[in-house]
């Protein structure tokens, strides 16, 4: 961003101010930064700021967050925002607060019928997600307790889903499942595995009967190969009990552990 050119006169930075609010309304924190990067005469600041108010194109804090509370909620921005954004604009706290609770009042404001008016724009969700839509309601300053009621209200709530679920709905089950197998994963590993994933998993015990009688998945080979990449002393019978967990925990059944462990056993 190039610098300003540094004022030689007051004028120009009275200049400079005109420009400034021509442009957009300024708070006076705002305002007096931007003056102070176009001059290191604090005189002439402070001078050309109290013309400013004056004239009247530079309102007091109060009015300035009346009038920026008004467009918000015209806008359909909540209060967070509201705070969030007077706050970096150097409003303090106390006036803020006044503002917000008069301007909710005289407008008789109600955050939640913000909400719903924004939600039921969507007939359903299927063109989005639950984290795009709460993402963009909290951005615009609503609390997440409001933004859970309006969801719950809307008649096609449970047409919302989130990235994952959305995912899981348009995963191929066959293809998960290979996958899963291919990282040495038994039987109930990948069906908790893949229920996290939010995939329907309603015809799972399908699909790998009808993977392991092709050949394309091997639980008792995989068994073998998961204990392979171990180095258990199969002999003590503690590290043979570790074994067995171990095995258990990555979703083999008790006939493939002891298959596996036994083929170590004769070797």
């Amino acid at each position: 961003m190039k610098k300003p050119y540094p004022a030689s006169t007051i004028q120009n930075v009275i200049n400079s101010a005109i420009y400034h609010l021509n442009l957009r309304d300024h708070s006076e924190f705002e305002l007096r930064k931007k003056l102070e990067a176009k001059t290191e005469n604090k005189e002439w600041v402070e001078t050309v700021l109290e013309q400013m108010k004056s004239y009247g194109y530079l309102k007091s804090d109060h009015a300035f967050s009346l009038h920026f509370c008004e467009l918000a909620f015209n806008s359909q921005y909540g209060r967070k925002y509201i705070q969030q954004k007077l706050k970096i604009k150097g409003i303090d706290e106390l006036t803020i607060e006044q503002v917000i609770t008069e301007t909710m009042q005289r407008m008789a404001i109600c955050e939640q019928s913000m909400i719903n008016t924004r939600l039921a724009r969507f007939k359903d969700f299927s063109t989005t997600s639950a984290e795009k839509v709460v993402n963009d309601l909290l951005k615009r300053g609503f609390s997440m307790d409001d933004i859970s009621r309006g969801i719950s209200e809307h008649s096609a709530s449970d047409t919302l889903l989130t990235k994952a679920q959305i995912k899981g709905k348009n995963a191929n089950l066959e293809a998960e499942v290979i996958k899963l197998a291919k990282k040495l994963k038994g039987r109930s590993l990948i069906a908790q595995e893949l229920k996290m994933k939010h995939v329907d998993i309603s015809e799972l015990d399908t699909v790998l009967d009808e993977l392991s009688e092709s050949g394309e998945i091997d639980f008792y080979y995989n068994c073998q190969l998961a204990l392979a990449k171990k180095r258990y002393e199969l002999t003590d019978f503690k590290e043979k009990s570790k074994a067995y967990g171990y095995l258990s925990s990555k979703g083999f059944s008790s006939d493939e552990i002891k298959e596996a462990i036994n083929a170590v056993l004769e070797e």
